[in-house]
Formats: structure tokens, sequence, C-alpha cells
């Protein structure tokens, strides 16, 4: 480990050395107009396909693309209702201005309307908000979405091992954010508990968005911590004209991990264009300071294929994905000691059109169609069959117009669950209909925006011959449930005295899952056995948020306040203290290795707030600091206790050295004990590690290469994770060196 550490820095050393008398940044910089009126263009799309690095036109007309290796790459210009413009570009010098670009448009008769190019909303941002993608995603990119995120402000992990990693926002995890894929929720069972995997690789996506404000209510109404969206491309209106292949492949020392995957994108004729994506990631068990930790193995693959037909003025795309993922929950004292395997798959078929159209001051329609199947069994170690299997389907059919000032969009969604095996919640089927829209005005200085979901979400359990001789749920609780939920949300958005800044409320109704209404049965990878609440009632939420911005020529500071109170916070809590006389607990199995804590869903008062502050400054146009801070806090006001799990205070520091074609990162990560603890939960002391970041580019006119190095944890520090289930028996991994190689011609 130590010469691998070594020859790493000597590498990137030795590189830097190398690059350091010419490096330099490089950017281009033009304006958009409409060829007819020859009037600013706002909203076209700017993308360089070999960095994956894309930008947006200004109400002006003007974009710009910064941080530009010398070389020769091809741009392409495009905007809905306008022919696509492809330029090859070859940058020799510091600044490079393309000038105006005129685009044509193109126009389509429908029944005697002219459908023409049109400005389709894209809301205002939300301060908070925070979008990774390009450069800025393959560094952060590792293998689960929790750890790729887990530098970002406001962002946590909660976990039980490598392979059921979750990210938790602002204290939120569950059902209390919502997760998508390209718009649409995922369709696993990630937040129903903390061992449920995420089904997702993100070695196969390009971007991650995480969204809040008015925006988020277009996705879900249950966004209160807000809406994590994942893209496999940035523009997915994307037109090919020649073969495009993207390879990754990567190591990683603390687990002896392995990954790699290929997308190939390539057109048929000048109308019809396929994609391919092939991922295969291995993990053996993971490697902490103080050894092995058995059972913490993890395997995936995934497979995904997809068609496009593009049209003058629409486009349309099917799509079918296979996910499959075998990982082991380690044991514990308090249950399973030799651990429990967990195998999951997720199939899934989308169909997606959107089009220019104009229709009562709409210009754009959108259309997604899902269905997913989704599966996944528990077992105990050396078990010849499953103890615990859930399934469950998902078809959903979203439609959304848009005009330049306003959308509007209806999603229904059916949900059948099943549940095997010795796991006794009923089967049962979720029937949701939904209508969402969002208005934007924008005056001189600041943007008003506004937003609304009402929902009617109907659940009706199935309780067959036999059920209630199994159930420890009373005959007459076990009833169809109907939910009329309405979430709304407002805000302010603009400019005063060199500031930006965005106010924003939000209230958000929430019904309560299948699984917390009536779960009945043993839950292995958690060590309990959970008891739902028929009778639990909707969670509502009332939130504020108000942030402040300023950004200079050298520095941007960011400060973000929020504050959130539910009435009927719903909550599984533990009953009993342990194994004591007088505490509640099941025995499961033989022997201390099968007793389960009883855990049954409750609905509390509480309030979550915190802040986050973000500070970037470059030094010289090599040299940049940066720095955030996260501190979240949480009440169970009911109790008049700290909020369980709420995630622990953290600061981190980072220096970044920008030379291209390489840069290298220092990071310094200090997370502070969390003492604030609910009841049954331990405090966690803090810890301080440090971490370095490398790449190296390479570019010519056929060719873009990426190395990226990744060294975590640098002096092999045991610390621990408050959100951990497993902290008790399981610290952080140790030393880790990890490389990826990306590729793309």
């Amino acid at each position: 480990m130590k010469n691998i550490l070594f020859r790493s820095f000597t590498l990137c050393i030795t590189i830097l050395v190398n690059n350091i008398l010419w490096s330099q940044h490089f950017d281009i910089s033009g304006i958009v107009l409409d060829d007819n009126k020859k009037t600013p263009l706002h909203g076209a799309n700017i993308y360089i396909e070999e960095f994956e690095l894309g930008s947006s036109s200004k109400v002006d007309g003007s974009f710009k693309i910064d941080k530009l290796p010398i070389g020769q790459f091809s741009i392409r210009i495009s905007m809905m209702g306008y022919k696509d413009i492809n330029k090859l570009l070859v940058l020799e010098k510091k600044h490079n201005d393309i000038g105006h670009i005129f685009m044509l448009r193109d126009t389509l008769k429908i029944d005697g309307i002219v459908v023409d190019a049109h400005e389709k909303l894209k809301p205002e941002n939300f301060i908070s908000n925070i979008n990774i993608a390009g450069s800025k995603y393959h560094v952060n990119l590792k293998s689960s979405l929790a750890l790729t995120l887990q530098e970002q402000t406001g962002l946590s992990i909660r976990s039980m091992g490598q392979g059921s990693a979750q990210p938790v926002l602002r204290g939120y995890k569950g059902h209390r954010f919502l997760l998508t894929d390209d718009g649409i929720a995922t369709g696993d069972l990630a937040s129903t508990s903390v061992d449920h995997a995420v089904s997702t690789d993100m070695g196969s996506y390009s971007g991650i968005r995480i969204i809040r404000g008015p925006e988020a209510l277009l996705y879900g109404s249950n966004t209160i911590g807000g809406v994590i969206d994942l893209s496999r491309n940035i523009d997915q209106s994307s037109r090919f004209d020649k073969l495009s292949i993207k390879t990754l492949f990567g190591t990683e020392s603390s687990n002896k991990g392995r990954f790699g995957n290929i997308i190939t994108n390539f057109p048929i004729k000048s109308n019809h264009q396929m994609r391919l994506s092939l991922l295969k990631r291995n993990l053996g068990n993971q490697i902490s300071p103080i050894g092995v930790l058995a059972n913490t193995q993890s395997d995936n693959q995934e497979v995904q294929g997809s068609y496009s037909y593009f049209g003058d003025n629409f486009y349309s795309t099917l799509s079918l994905e296979q996910f499959d993922m075998d990982y082991g929950i380690p044991g514990s004292p308090e249950g399973h000691i030799g651990g429990v395997d967990i195998s999951m798959y997720r199939n899934t078929q989308k169909f997606n059109f959107h089009k220019d159209i104009s229709i009562l001051g709409f210009q754009t329609l959108d259309i997604d169609q899902r269905y997913i199947d989704y599966e996944h069994s528990e077992s105990v170690k050396g078990a010849t069959y499953p103890s615990v299997i859930l399934a469950q389907q998902i078809f959903s059919l979203n439609t959304e117009v848009k005009g330049n000032q306003s959308s509007f969009g209806s999603l229904f969604k059916i949900r059948n669950f099943q549940a095997y095996e010795f796991y006794w919640t009923p089967d049962a089927q979720e029937i949701a209909i939904s209508i969402y829209g969002l208005n934007e005005r924008k005056l001189s200085n600041y943007t008003l925006q506004s937003s609304f979901r009402i929902e009617n979400n109907l659940i009706k359990p199935n309780t067959g011959i036999g059920f209630f001789s199994l159930s420890n749920l009373e005959v007459d609780q076990i009833k169809d449930r109907n939910f009329l939920l309405l979430s709304a949300a407002s805000a302010v958005i603009g400019t005063w005295n060199k500031w930006d800044f965005s106010f924003g409320t939000m209230f958000t109704s929430r019904a309560p899952s299948i699984e917390d209404l009536y779960s009945d049965g043993p839950h292995l990878g958690v060590y309990n056995y959970e008891i739902g609440l028929p009778n639990l009632g909707a969670e509502h939420t009332i939130g504020l948020e108000a942030s402040v911005k300023r950004k200079t020529a050298n520095s941007n500071v960011k400060l973000t306040s929020f504050q959130n109170y539910s009435p009927n916070y719903h909550l599984s809590k533990q009953l009993g203290a342990g194994y004591e006389p007088g505490a509640d607990w099941i025995e499961w199995g033989s022997g201390s290795a099968g007793w389960l804590y009883i855990y049954q869903m409750d609905g509390l008062q509480t309030y979550i707030h915190g802040y986050e502050f973000d500070s970037e400054y470059r030094f010289t146009d090599i040299i940049k600091f940066e720095g955030s801070f996260t501190a979240t806090r949480g009440k169970n006001i009911t109790e008049n206790t700290p909020l369980y799990y709420m995630p622990p205070d953290k600061l981190l520091l980072s220096t970044k050295i920008d030379l291209k074609p390489i840069t290298l990162t220092m990071i310094y990560k200090n997370v502070f004990e969390q003492s604030r603890t609910g009841f049954y939960e331990e405090a966690t002391a803090g810890y301080s590690i440090l971490n370095l970041n490398g790449t190296y580019t390479i570019n010519s006119s056929k060719y873009f290469h990426k190395l990226i190095l990744q060294i975590d944890n640098i002096f092999d520090k045991e610390y621990y994770n408050h959100l951990s289930r497993i902290k008790s028996i399981m610290p952080e991994k140790g030393r880790s060196v990890g490389v990826q190689y990306r590729l793309v011609f």
C-alpha cells in the first residue's frame, strides 16, 4: 500500500512539474442569434461532447464555457425549433470568441398552425440548488450515489455497509426526499429501509441535480428535503452524426474493487439513433484500519439500450434497462451473527416523447411512460432459502406542457406490492393521480415563482385466507385508505445591492406508504421486527428557506438557512431498551442471534432546521480555495428530545491547483462529535481525514482521455459514521487509492 501511495504521489508531482510552465485556462464565448430576426436566443444548448460540458445562452444570447484544455474538439449548438449547428474548434489562445452564431428555424404546419421555435420555461435556480456535471461529476464519482454526493453541502450518508449506502438531505431520509431518474422516481425500495440499496450505479450517469424550492413540486409531493435527479445525458435531444463511444474503467484498493462501463451512441441514417450501455462493478469486503469487515461485499451489473427517432419538431425514445445487485449486510451481536445476504433486481421500460406545440400558450409537450418490475430477497448467511422476499410493479404515465412562463402536468401511477415467505405484510395496491403546475413571472430585478401539487392516493390492502391467523395487526384495522394531498410553494429570487437572494416557503403533504401502514414481519437486514400503524394519518410539513449569494471576479460566498415544522412526522420507533426485563423483542430463530427488536410506526411533532455555508476564492488563475460548513438540528417536540439520527456538523476545506491538463485537489474534512441523540441512540466521536483528488486530461482531434486519481483517508484513520446502523462493529473504510480512466472517441 505504501508503494502504491508513493508511486501515485510521484506520478502526480512529475506531471505537475512537466506542465506547470505552460498550463493555463482556455475558454470559448459567443452569442446565439435568430438568423431571420437577428434577435438573441435565450436557452439554446451549447454542448461539448468530449468533455460532457455544456451551457445555455442567456437572455442576451451570450454564453461562455471555461476551463478547457488546448486542442481541437467539436461543439454543438441546438434548440428545439432550430436546426443544429456543429462546429470544429481549435483552441490555441486563452480566450476564444467565436462571434455571432445564427440559427436557422425549422417550422412545422399542423392544421393551419405554424409551430415555431419557442423559449420553454426553465425555472430560475433556487440558490441552494446543486448541479454536478462534466469534470466535477467524474472527479467525485464513487461506487454509490451517497458516496458520490458525500462532500456536497447539506449531504450525509446512512448505511449498513458499502452496498447499502444512501444519501441524507438536511437530516431527511427515506420518503422525505425524492430520488428520480431523468425526472421520474427510480422505483426501488431504498426509501423504506437503510439496508435497501439504491438500484443505480453512478458509472452509467453523467450528471446530478439537487433541486429545491417551488420547482421541486414538479417531481413529487414528498420533496421537503429536496429532489435528487440523476441524468444519463446532459442533453436528451442530442443527435450524433457519427459513432460515439465512451468508456470508463476503475479500481479501488479499500475493497479490491473494480468496475467498467462502456456507452455507445450510433446513428442510423439521419433521424434514427441507438444507445447501448454495459456496466459491471465488483467490490470485495471492505478494508478498515482495524481489518477486513466480513460480509460487506457487493456485486452489480446493468444493461441499458435505447432507440431514438428525431422528427422536424419532435423526438421520441424507447429504452429498456436491467439492473441486478447482490450485496452483504455484516452480522451483529444484535442479530444474525453471520450476516445477511440481499439480492435484488430492477427491470425498467421507458418511453419518452417530446414535441413543440402551440396550444393555449403552451409551447412544448413531454410524455414519459414507465413500467418497473422490482424484487429483492433477504437471507440469513448460509440459509438455503430466503426468509423475506419483497416485490413491486409500478406503471406510471407523466404528461407535461410548458410555456415561457408556466408549466402544467399530470401523473398517473399504479403500484402493486407483494411480500412473501415470513413477512406478513398484506399484498396491496396503491393508485395515485396527481396534477401539478409552476408559474414564473420575471420582473426587473427579481423573479416570482409559485407551484402546487394535488394528489389523490388510494391504498387497497388484500387480506386473503389465512392472513389474519398470522398477522399481529387487528382485523378491523386492515382496510382501504384514501388520502387527498395538497402541496404548495412560493419563492422570490432576485438581486439586491450586488447580492443574489432567494426566499421560499413550502407546504408539503405525504401519504404514509404501504409499509408504514401494514408492515408485519422480520426485517433481517436491520435486525428489526417491524409493525405498521394502519390508522397513521398524512404527514404535513411547513418549510422556510432563505439564501444569499455574493459573487465577484475572484470569490463566491453563499449562505442558506432552512426551518421545517411537521405536526405528524412518521417514524419507526424501537419499543424497549434491549434484552432486559420488560423489553420488547421477538425471538426469531435460536439463541441470541435470533432476537429482533420490535419497531412500530408512530407520528411525532418535530422541528428540523439548519445552516449551510459555501465559499470559494480564486487566488490566481491556478489556485483556488473552497470551504463549506453544514449544521443540522432536529427536535422531537412530542417527547422533548433531540430527533433520532440527525447528521453531525461538517466542515470541508479544499485547495485546488488547476493547471491544464492536470488538476490536484487536497480536501480536509472535519466531522464534529454528535452528542445530540434520541432515546436508544449513542453518541459518536468526531473525526478529521484528508483526501486527495487528481486528474490528467489529454485531448486530441479524435480522442479524449482523462485519468482520475482518488486517495481517501490518506493517513488511514479509524473513524465512525454517526448515521451508520452498524457503527458499533464497523468503522468506515481505511486508506483507499482509486484510479479511473475515461476515454471518449
